[in-house]
């Protein structure tokens, strides 16, 4: 007996990312990029409502990503693979990077100390991938030169790219009701009630950790050369997901294995 997909998941999918796109629109107008830290605290602690609006921004995103983690791994189970050709499991496969990226470049431009760390991480980083590393920074960090302008321009634009290519090839939002928008609505507050998305505002603390999505990277990155932890141990996992349409088994294990290692790394990263 096959394995049958539940279509909440991708719906809820793409309900979350729509009440992350609409959060943060909200969101962008106290917003500042020349003042990020500035900004967010502002829109904590003097927008009406701001606190609201930020959890629901934080946590929807952080949702979306989940229950696309979810649908991909139900596609696995029900050999959707298969009745897929090259090009659109290649494109299925690039949502994982893209969407870690705006989640990531969210994480960035709130401005504080670890989110600013965790940006000049990933612009070293993204320096060392040979041939286009400089234009992979020029594109998506460059902090350095910039502050989190660049960080800002990609959050939104890999976000309303994704999501306008989502909705229009895979999620199908004309399915979408109300009572779907406000369901995932209400768990992204529950959540921000529960785990308020905060700041690290000074005095810093000694010891800075990522988001759990960039931790384990982190924790890797202090037992391994910066080329093998933070460019070849992250593409592991895409490369595994791309290749299991051709070796299944194969890239099974692999992915098996990987996320055994991630969440010890993130583990570890996490009681440090």
């Amino acid at each position: 007996m096959s394995y049958l997909p539940r279509p909440w998941v991708s719906w809820g999918a793409g309900a979350a990312f729509l009440l992350a796109l609409i959060s943060g629109l909200i969101l962008s107008y106290p917003y500042r990029e020349e003042l990020p830290l500035i900004s967010t605290v502002g829109i904590e602690g003097v927008v009406p409502l701001g606190e609201v609006f930020r959890a629901l921004h934080y946590f929807s995103g952080e949702l979306a990503f989940l229950l696309l983690f979810w649908h991909t791994g139900e596609a696995l189970l029900s050999r959707a693979y298969e009745r897929r050709d090259v090009l659109s499991w290649t494109a299925l496969v690039a949502t994982y990077p893209l969407l870690l990226l705006a989640l990531f470049t969210g994480y960035i431009i709130r401005g504080d100390e670890t989110g600013l760390s965790a940006g000049r991480i990933a612009e070293h980083l993204a320096l060392k991938v040979p041939f286009l590393g400089w234009l992979i920074n020029r594109l998506f960090f460059a902090l350095a030169e910039e502050g989190v302008h660049r960080a800002y321009l990609a959050h939104i634009f890999v976000s309303v790219g994704l999501f306008l290519g989502l909705s229009t090839w895979h999620f199908r939002l004309r399915r979408l009701k109300l009572e779907d928008l406000a369901l995932w609505a209400i768990l992204a507050l529950a959540l921000g009630i529960l785990f308020p998305p905060g700041l690290e505002a000074p005095p810093f603390p000694t010891h800075i950790k990522g988001p759990w999505f960039f931790l384990g990277i982190q924790e890797a990155l202090r037992h391994a050369p910066p080329y093998l932890a933070g460019l070849i141990f992250p593409a592991l996992p895409l490369f595994s997901l791309w290749a299991y349409k051709w070796r299944p088994r194969a890239a099974g294990l692999s992915l098996i294995l990987w996320h055994v290692a991630y969440f010890l790394l993130l583990l570890k990263g996490a009681l440090r």
